[in-house]
């Protein structure tokens, strides 16, 4: 029942669990879906406000241009006798009229007209003026037309001018321009206004926005990739950090579980070591008793080694394989480490070690005479420096130049039993690091030393 009960629970946290990630995925999606359509609206907008910037810039350049024209063309010789007397009931206002008429027809302006610039420099009022046919609005000679001081100078100095969008009650939103209507002798007689109609300008803009929806559709895919390639970079990141994890701690739950035992084991052993050391005493052989607390002293020392490491991965690994060796009566020593080893990954240390002993320990066991292994870690330089040095046969300068290939193994290959991956792991992650790994075997003593920059 227990058994039954904790898998429910594993089951129903793995379901919250994989609940929590769907919506984080979800959620990621709902912003980065916002996040294209506002980018998307904003590139929208701006290229809008822009096209509609550069469309009324080139309508009040072409406009002033234009005001220039009609004045430069316009019969200013007519204009001054219309100025006499200035009545619409007589051939010279109709001739200005028609004059202005076929102008405006001509630049497809909205009004054109003659301003007279009042006596106060403040405003001006119309004279003559070209409307549209359709129009429902009147212009009576003299009726006042907004100037301000600004553009009264400008015209003063010889230059033309623009208002910008202006928004009437009367005649809705315009844009105006003006040029220095001249006499025959270049004294100034008026301004020659041209009227432009602002929805003329919007239906440009709005034109060359629909042009640009092929642009603003490759945009938001732009957008739209560049999400998803980020999203897929981190899923890949994700996966391969899982990957790693995954590798480190099986590696570890391998190696503390071995300590557990070793724990057990040592606990076990406790308990008969000190049934024997009480026989022993109660007998009274107390020197037995003390020779028998002499050679525990001395074990106990060896495997203090082991605690005296600093990096944690390698005092698990290092005594694990500590009770390889010893079951299999090979002495095993360790040079002191006091050395965390901060820049190599936890992973990468188990991997080079974990396979360089479980191949001393192999080689040494089938020795015969003394068996002993020794390691060392340690920084030397602007690097780390890792040996393994065992007893055993000699590898021949043949087998070293196979040594690191896949499958190649000096060991005897029982049949169904994998051999020859261990060194080529070993070269991997000394490759990844961008060191050297090198071998020495001579005279029974087998040496791999690892140099590895530290970064």
């Amino acid at each position: 029942m227990v058994p039954t009960l904790e898998r429910k629970a594993m089951v129903e946290e793995n379901m919250v669990t994989s609940c929590k990630k769907n919506n984080r995925v979800l959620i990621i999606l709902l912003v980065s879906g916002m996040l294209i359509f506002t980018m998307t609206c904003v590139s929208i907008a701006a290229s809008y406000y822009n096209t509609i910037q550069s469309v009324r810039l080139s309508v009040a350049n072409q406009s002033m241009k234009a005001a220039s024209f009609v004045a430069s063309r316009l019969d200013a010789g007519a204009y001054q006798t219309f100025l006499e007397n200035p009545v619409k009931d007589n051939e010279v206002f109709k001739h200005l009229e028609q004059q202005l008429a076929e102008a405006r027809n001509h630049i497809g302006a909205l009004y054109v007209y003659i301003v007279k610039i009042d006596e106060d420099l403040q405003g001006g009022r119309v004279m003559v003026a070209a409307l549209p046919p359709d129009s429902k609005q009147t212009l009576q000679i003299g009726d006042p037309c907004f100037v301000n001081a600004e553009q009264i100078s400008m015209i003063r100095g010889g230059h033309t001018y623009d208002s910008g969008i202006i928004t009437d009650p009367v005649y809705g939103e315009y844009m105006s321009a003006g040029a220095p209507l001249l006499g025959e002798r270049g004294q100034l007689l008026g301004i020659v206004g041209v009227d432009m109609d602002v929805h003329l300008i919007n239906d440009i803009g709005s034109d060359v926005v629909k042009r640009s929806l092929p642009v603003f559709m490759f945009q938001g895919l732009f957008v739209a990739v560049l999400v998803f390639v980020i999203l897929g970079l981190q899923r890949w990141y994700q996966r391969e950090l899982k990957t790693a994890v995954g590798d480190a701690e099986q590696t570890y739950q391998d190696e503390l579980r071995s300590v557990i035992s070793s724990i057990r084991s040592i606990r076990h052993d406790f308990v008969n070591h000190m049934q024997v050391l009480y026989g022993l005493i109660e007998c009274g052989y107390f020197d037995k008793a003390r020779d028998y607390v002499q050679s525990l002293m001395k074990e106990t020392k060896v495997l203090d080694i082991t605690v005296r490491i600093s990096h944690p991965a390698l005092m698990v690994l290092f005594h694990t394989k500590w009770e390889q060796a010893k079951s299999r009566h090979i002495v095993m020593q360790f040079a002191e480490c006091p050395d965390s080893f901060e820049q190599i990954p936890s992973i990468d240390l188990v991997k080079i070690l974990s396979n360089l002993i479980d191949n001393a320990i192999d080689a040494t066991a089938g020795t015969i005479g003394d068996k002993w292994i020794r390691i060392g870690c340690r920084q030397e330089g602007k690097g780390y420096v890792f040996e393994v040095e065992n007893t055993g046969p000699d590898i021949t300068p043949e087998q070293q130049a196979k040594l690191f290939e896949f499958g190649f193994s000096t060991k005897t290959v029982s049949k169904g039993t994998a051999r020859g991956a261990g060194l080529c792991i070993v070269q991997e992650v000394v490759k990844k690091h961008k060191g050297t790994i090198q071998v020495r075997s001579k005279a029974g003593i087998t040496t791999f030393t690892v140099h590895l920059p530290n970064h």
